[in-house]
């Protein structure tokens, strides 16, 4: 079993559009391992969920609000998770910055999580644009061209620069200790990273959100179920 964390206010929880994308992320990670996958709110879980389900593996959703906006405590869970977790996990867009927060610094030192922007908007520069604080920053919405920094088996049979989902203005500023760089873009340099010695990846694009003729996205949620098949046959000899 598969674990895939939402994180989102509990008002919206049961909204519409969050119960068809949840629907469908839930459905491609289980067509991707084989695996059924049982979705759980970000502030339900922690290291004690990890114990008693002992799921396989763990994927953090990305998530549209802001990190401000959340009470710090509300992410103590997730923080046990990435801290002590000895499974596989994978974080995607805010999961992966929520990652990066939590590796970075001391969640039970600080009072407010605070976005981090890619960049501000100079005019005339075009594209998306996110309003903030009567600021205007770039946002990456659609798909982009990721390029492979280190190969890594997260991207077998993937190009050199594969196409991925992004919809984010935020990013990772600081790669967490013990963490390598596994792929950059133009506008984000640490699109995706993991854990020299642990199972733990971060994704700040989306591959759970694929999309023809855009299927980069599939075949690493594929990798990454081989991933975790091959640590568990490691772990069970």
């Amino acid at each position: 079993m598969y674990i895939y964390v939402i994180v989102q206010e509990k008002d919206k929880y049961y909204s519409d559009n969050l119960v068809a994308n949840c629907a469908r992320v839930k459905m491609r990670i289980e067509q991707a391992s084989g695996e059924r996958c049982l979705v759980v709110p970000f502030e339900e879980m922690d290291m004690k969920v990890v114990r008693e389900l002992n799921p396989r593996a763990v994927a953090v959703s990305g998530f549209g609000q802001n990190f401000q906006k959340f009470n710090i405590e509300s992410f103590y869970g997730l923080d046990e998770v990435f801290h002590e977790a000895e499974i596989p996990v994978i974080g995607f867009c805010g999961g992966h910055q929520l990652m990066g927060f939590s590796l970075n610094q001391n969640l039970r030192e600080i009072e407010k999580l605070y976005d981090e922007p890619m960049k501000k908007l100079i005019p005339p520069e075009g594209g998306s644009y996110y309003a903030f604080e009567g600021s205007l920053f770039f946002q990456a919405s659609g798909f982009f061209p990721i390029k492979k920094v280190k190969d890594d088996p997260l991207f077998y049979n993937l190009p050199e620069t594969m196409v991925m989902c992004c919809a984010h203005y935020c990013e990772v500023k600081k790669l967490p200790e013990g963490f390598e760089l596994l792929a950059s873009s133009e506008h984000c340099r640490i699109e995706a990273m993991k854990h020299v010695s642990r199972p733990l990846y971060g994704t700040q694009f989306h591959p759970e959100a694929f999309s023809e003729p855009f299927f980069d996205g599939r075949t690493l949620l594929k990798n990454f179920a081989g991933i975790v098949d091959r640590f568990w046959s490691a772990k069970n000899k």
